[in-house]
């Protein structure tokens, strides 16, 4: 604390020294004259505002024309006009300018770009820096419920892969692939300058569901989205994915402006997959009873089996049910936003509520939420400003199914029941009554009975709240504090019953229905102290100087109960179950962490231009002899970073150029970490434990004293380009990203008493290319502009500790090997179906056994690659059959304007990428009594059948369904994911002065050959759980109407 207090007394003395640089007068500067035109119309902007910094300034006459004074030949002057984007010209040595404005609803590097605690105009930025502006026109057609919708596919590099098609779920975001592979690899979040928390934490009791913090942010106060693409080094070990910052609605003005967004949309039902009807599943139950071992007798004096009316419970068995239209069901959905925007000469407020009530595609379910947010800017005097932001929000759904494979979920159990049986008790002449069948002899739940009497509750409350101070100590220093906290709270409530729903065995007894509860509580403090230093160098020179410390500490609880067995089903709550199934947990976390950071900018004649950033994080996760510097009691760990630009376009060869706008080549390196290694995992702790009565205590953890932080290495390359006035634009990155210290499960010891422990060992390098092109396609009348975003990337393993690596997950088999691609997918692989006996023989093919014995194929099994050439189908014929990762990710989009019509559309697509069809492995796999799809009316059901589908064996005892190319599809894909038509209302009265009537469909149209329900999902956010598709609920098309008024 002492070197910083000594730090920030120099710099204070040095900025109140007299600025003697400043000491220009008018008189010493060089006169330049220039014309200003619009892009648009290519007409003279009049009253267009010209200045040279605080200088001189004018404005443009009525042919567009000024004069202004220079204060030397390489300054910069700024024009601004309504209705355009501001503009810098550098002057490179030129004495008269042509300035040609672009309109402000068009891309261009001269817009603002948001780092927290200052901005810069994207021209001048040293990194990989894109922002994207947002407009509540432009959020009220968006009809996605979640912030992150604001820059879902605007980005080059950042894949936001939407988990499902649950409302307000919101997407997994991936920015330039990988950094860790067990670790945290979402990019860290900034909101108005505070760390905003993405991550889920607990342990969810829905199956499938997790958390979407980003939710809580409505996506007409979200004003800016900048993303650091590169090292963001003073955010440390939180910022190995790149940092997103996220700045919301402003007041710029004190004249009150209010909007108002009215929408509704209706959602159709996905797509039912084509199960087996009644009399095709009657013939594979008949067949798969007698693979089981049953006799043709015994199946036949089954009561399904019967198809005699007057025998009882004939009818039972008589239905087709297409159980999936009992489940799914269109749905309307509604939404209502108000945003207030004024002040007066001492303070601007920015005031916005809204309520959203949407209904789910699952019967049951819905999304509703209340947001509320008040930012506002005052001046207390002329030194002293505060910033505040504050926001509360309130979402509560009911999760009737995430299609999970569960018994309990209403969407599995619909899939894998038997068609010939319906959800209602019927008759011995066969009417239905109003009463729900039970769970069926094939021990299938009734999934209407799931929807109807089931519960998953999920509810969240969320304050975020920052208060940010400034005091500028001179004219060029400036003390600013934020301090802030968040209020998460989350609670649960499931209930499955009794009624219709297969009881489930376990070692404690058979349960017959649940109740279960969970609260989680959240509560974080940020404090981040800073000073800003911007020193007057003069003309030729530039600095920015901005150090400080930032303090976040977290504290979580989570406490959860399960209880079984209640007396009934109206019963629900908890301490009315059988006390000795009776269950309970949870946790306590607590952690914090501490980065002292500098951040510098240098700016040479306006066109050389350097960026250095320093980061000393230290965290509370870390162990105590981890890598670093001991401080405070913890480890505190160095990321430095740099950055450079060049605007060639600014050197007198370039300059008035009437081709080139802008060039400029932009590189840097840094280093950041993750962090995300879990709270107690360096640590030794102890937990309670009974044995056979006994209390007593115990190791809970094999800690490991020298864990820390991953480390990320980020390399880039880019080139901002812009021609022909801005009606042409361009950016191109390299990268390279290398993890070292890798977070990493190793293989303890058997005598520990532990499977393993954490390390840090093991990297992977992920190399890639980000490219953006925008265009304005036709000027007046039709404004016309087209644009595309494309990312490439792969990623190799280049250290593991055991150099090969095979993870299950969800019936997968995951590859991670030293010099090859992260995430491969390794099984079998197939090369058709044995068409008889003869030739299975004669392939001299014979199946490994759980029991090590070998058993020959026979007709209708799986001819497997005998990739071990040895006779024997086993582990050792495993190999690579899949790699989830797309060759290309992009977007292309659109917009066209005619006079009052606006037409906007966009194309999202994923080339490469394979896909483990989870589900339908588990909907195919002829192993089971459960239905199964259409697909497997063509099994092998006889000597000499050629076909690709396997025999149907009960049990699977050759294991032909096990994780092989059967499975693997080729996930490419192309979507029209919005498309969206705008009409202004030719209205201007003293109440109204604009309306906007628009329609928008998503997800209209999507062109692919992928089987599965949706070729877009996330599992979760792992690098080893990408592209395995359990079917989740789907994106759906949706139709969306709707009003935004400007009052």
């Amino acid at each position: 604390m002492n070197y910083l207090l000594k730090i920030l007394i120099a710099i204070g003395f040095i900025a109140i020294q007299p600025d003697v640089s400043a000491q220009e007068t008018a008189s010493s500067g060089i006169r330049v004259s220039g014309e200003v035109f619009s892009v648009l119309t290519g007409k003279p902007v009049e009253l267009a505002l010209v200045n040279c910094g605080d200088f001189s300034s004018t404005f443009t006459d009525e042919k567009g024309e000024f004069t202004i004074e220079a204060r030397s030949p390489d300054d910069i002057i700024s024009v601004s006009a309504q209705g355009y984007h501001p503009k810098d010209i550098l002057l490179s040595g030129r004495s008269r300018v042509s300035v040609y404005l672009s309109g402000e609803e068009t891309h261009s590097f001269q817009e603002q770009a948001w780092f927290g605690y200052f901005s810069k105009k994207q021209i001048y930025t040293t990194q990989s820096v894109v922002s994207v502006r947002n407009t509540v026109a432009e959020s009220a057609k968006s009809g996605i419920g979640s912030g992150e919708a604001v820059f879902d596919g605007r980005v080059a590099g950042l894949e936001a892969r939407a988990r499902n098609g649950i409302k307000g779920a919101g997407s997994d975001l991936f920015l330039r692939g990988y950094s860790s592979l067990y670790g945290n690899n979402q990019p860290l979040v900034i909101v108005d300058g505070m760390i905003f928390n993405t991550q889920s934490y607990g342990t969810s009791l829905i199956d499938g569901y997790r958390s979407n913090p980003l939710a809580s942010i409505a996506e007409y106060d979200i004003e800016n989205v900048t993303l650091v693409r590169d090292a963001a080094s003073i955010y440390g070990a939180k910022a190995s994915n790149g940092v997103v910052f996220i700045r919301t609605s402003k007041a710029t003005q004190q004249a009150t402006v209010i909007d108002l967004i009215m929408n509704g949309n209706y959602e159709m039902a996905p797509d039912n997959i084509p199960m087996l009807e009644a009399g095709q599943y009657r013939t594979y139950l008949n067949e798969i009873l007698l693979s089981k071992g049953l006799t043709a007798d015994s199946i036949n004096r089954m009561p399904f089996m019967n198809t005699d009316p007057s025998v009882p419970g004939y009818y039972k068995y008589q239905n087709n049910t297409d159980w999936q239209k009992k489940v799914f069901a269109d749905n309307y959905s509604s939404n209502v936003g108000l945003r207030i925007k004024g002040g007066d000469d001492v303070a601007l407020y920015a005031l916005s509520v809204g309520f959203s009530q949407q209904k789910g595609t699952v019967k049951g379910s819905d999304n509703s939420r209340f947001n509320f947010r008040f930012n506002s800017d005052i001046n207390f005097s002329q030194k002293v400003t505060l910033n505040s932001n504050i926001s509360f929000n309130y979402i509560k759904k009911n999760i009737t199914a995430t299609n999970i494979f569960s018994y309990y979920d209403a969407v599995a159990q619909a899939r894998v029941k038997a068609p010939f049986l319906q959800e209602f008790i019927q008759n011995d002449q066969g009417v239905a009554s109003p009463d729900l069948t039970n769970y069926d002899f094939l021990s299938v739940s009734n999934p209407v009975s799931l929807i109807e009497n089931g519960q998953n509750e999920d509810m969240n409350n969320l304050l975020f709240a920052s208060l940010n101070f400034n005091w500028d100590l001179s004219r060029n220093l400036t003390l600013s504090n934020l301090v802030g906290m968040s209020v998460d709270k989350q609670r649960q409530s499931v209930f499955i019953p009794r009624a219709g729903i297969a009881p489930d065995s376990t070692d404690a007894g058979v349960i017959e229905n649940q109740m279960k509860a969970r609260v989680l509580r959240h509560f974080v403090i940020n404090n981040d102290i800073r000073i800003k230093y911007e020193p007057r160098l003069g003309v030729n020179h530039s600095l920015m100087l901005l150090a400080g410390a930032r303090l976040n500490v977290n504290t979580l609880e989570e406490d959860w109960g399960a209880d079984y067995n209640s007396a009934n089903d109206q019963i629900r709550s908890l301490g009315n179950g059988n006390y000795l199934l009776r269950q309970k947990g949870g946790t306590i976390g607590d952690w914090s962490s501490l980065v002292w950071y500098l951040h510098s900018d240098y700016g040479l004649k306006n066109k050389y231009l350097f960026t250095l950033n320093l980061g000393l994080d230290g965290s509370s996760r870390y162990g105590s002899k981890a890598d670093g510097i001991p401080m405070f009691g913890t480890r505190f760990c160095f990321y430095p970073g740099m950055a450079a630009a060049w605007i060639i376009s600014a050197e007198p060869f370039l300059a008035g150029s009437r081709i080139v706008e802008l060039l400029k080549l932009r590189a840097s390196w840094g280093l950041t970490g993750n962090d995300d290694i879990g709270n107690y995992t360096a640590q030794k702790y102890y937990v309670a434990k009974n044995l056979l009565g006994y209390q007593g205590t115990m190791m809970g953890n094999l800690w490991n004293p020298a864990l820390g932080a991953e480390r990320n290495s980020r390399i880039n390359a880019g080139l901002d380009m812009s021609f022909f006035r801005e009606r042409i634009s361009a950016s191109v990155d390299i990268f390279r990203n290398k993890t070292s210290r890798m977070f990493d499960y190793v293989t303890a010891n058997i005598l520990t008493g532990f499977y393993g422990y954490y390390d840090n060992r093991g990297g992977f390098t992920t190399n890639g290319i980000d490219a953006m092109v925008r265009a304005r396609v036709a000027n007046r009348p039709l404004e016309w502009d087209l644009g595309i975003v494309l990312s490439k990337y792969a990623t190799k393993v280049d250290d593991l500790f055991d150099q090969k690596r095979i993870t299950p997950v969800f019936g997968a088999n995951i590859l991670t090997e030293e010099g090859r691609p992260l995430g491969l997918f390794y099984g079998y692989a197939t090369r058709g179906v044995f068409a008889g006996d003869a030739e299975a023989l004669q392939s001299g093919l014979s199946n490994r056994m759980a029991n090590e014995s070998l058993v020959p194929f026979r007709g209708g099994d799986v001819i497997f690659e005998d990739f071990h050439p040895d006779g024997i189908i086993d582990e050792n014929d495993m190999q690579v059959i899949g790699d989830p990762a797309p060759d290309l990710t992009g977007e292309i989009f659109t917009e066209l304007h005619f006079k009052r019509i606006s037409l906007q559309a966009s194309l999202g697509f994923s080339v490469g990428n394979d896909v483990f069809n989870y589900l339908r492995y588990t909907l195919e796999n002829m192993s089971t009594t459960n239905n199964q799809t259409t697909a497997v009316v063509n099994r092998w059901r006889y000597q000499g059948q050629a076909t690709e589908i396997p025999r149907a064996a009960y049990g699977d005892p050759m294991q032909n369904s096990r994780f092989s190319d059967r499975w693997i599809e080729d996930g490419s894909y192309a979507r029209l994911k919005r498309v969206s038509l705008t009409y202004r209302l030719p209205v201007r009265s003293k109440w109204v002065h604009s309306a906007d009537l628009f329609a928008t469909g998503i997800n209209l149209l999507t062109f692919t050959k992928y089987l599965g329900l949706d070729p877009e999902f996330s599992l979760n956010g792992f690098a080893l759980s990408q592209g395995i598709d359990v079917g989740m609920i789907p994106q759906n098309e949706m139709v969306l109407l709707g009003v935004k008024l400007g009052l």
